[in-house]
């Protein structure tokens, strides 16, 4: 029985050592042909933004763990669930983050997933009420009465890739049950991934696919085709987010 009150006192009190989590560094870079993506590199990023949420690592179990984020230095860019990313170079003002800080419980892990996007319950909230990193007015998408989950804007060569993914087909106001046709969230998985490894996207493929491609979350678009596939929206493997050394 005495036992049995210490272990009680230990979880009500401190968590025990099962609950302690340490800080780790996911850090998000850009590559082209292999080559990390400067000022001064062939490709232009004009805009590189990205939401991501649902962060999760696998146990050697095969077992998924949930992750929280730290935003113990209350960061106007990320919350504990939902982080936004800005990976354009070389900005004087930047709309996001390059990284994100993960509280992580002691172990050893072989992948890492994560979503692209705004969770459905967030994504059709008051703009003029929602709490950083949804309060960014560049980024809410009105005509879907949502959000801009990505933001590719880039260039090379003299052709030009556009492209915003969202939820679309969404029908209803703000404060109402929004249905959405499109959901658009694609789930993005990283086998082998070890703690503290960056991670990579990969640019190249969007010239290589289709150049000259734009695409507003609409699948009737010219170049929603390629963003979709390229992303895993389309029963696909994604070809985008790789691991970094």
């Amino acid at each position: 029985m005495k036992q049995m009150m210490q272990v009680i006192a230990c979880l009500w009190l401190f968590g025990c050592a099962e609950s302690k989590t340490e800080t780790v560094i996911l850090p998000f870079s850009l590559s082209f042909e292999g080559q990390e993506v400067t000022c001064s590199s062939a490709l232009q990023v004009n805009a590189l933004t990205l939401y991501i949420h649902d962060l999760a690592l696998q146990e050697l179990s095969g077992q998924w763990q949930k992750v929280e984020l730290d935003n113990s230095l209350n960061s106007p860019w990320q919350n504990e669930s939902i982080a936004l990313l800005d990976l354009a170079p070389c900005q004087t003002k930047p709309m996001g983050l390059t990284s994100v800080a993960m509280k992580v419980k002691p172990g050893q892990y072989q992948g890492l997933r994560f979503k692209i996007g705004v969770p459905q319950a967030l994504n059709h909230q008051d703009p003029q009420l929602a709490k950083a990193p949804l309060d960014i007015s560049q980024l809410q998408w009105h005509w879907t009465v949502g959000y801009k989950f990505a933001y590719f804007d880039l260039a090379w060569r003299e052709q030009t890739v556009k492209h915003h993914l969202g939820s679309s087909g969404c029908v209803g106001n703000v404060g109402d049950d929004i249905q959405c046709r499109y959901q658009n969230r694609p789930e993005i998985t990283l086998p082998s991934y070890q703690l503290g490894q960056p991670i990579k996207l990969e640019l190249r493929q969007f010239f290589t696919e289709l150049p000259h491609a734009r695409c507003f979350g609409k699948p009737q678009d010219k170049g929603c085709d390629t963003l979709f596939n390229l992303l895993g929206l389309q029963d696909a493997p994604q070809r985008i987010f790789r691991l970094g050394a």
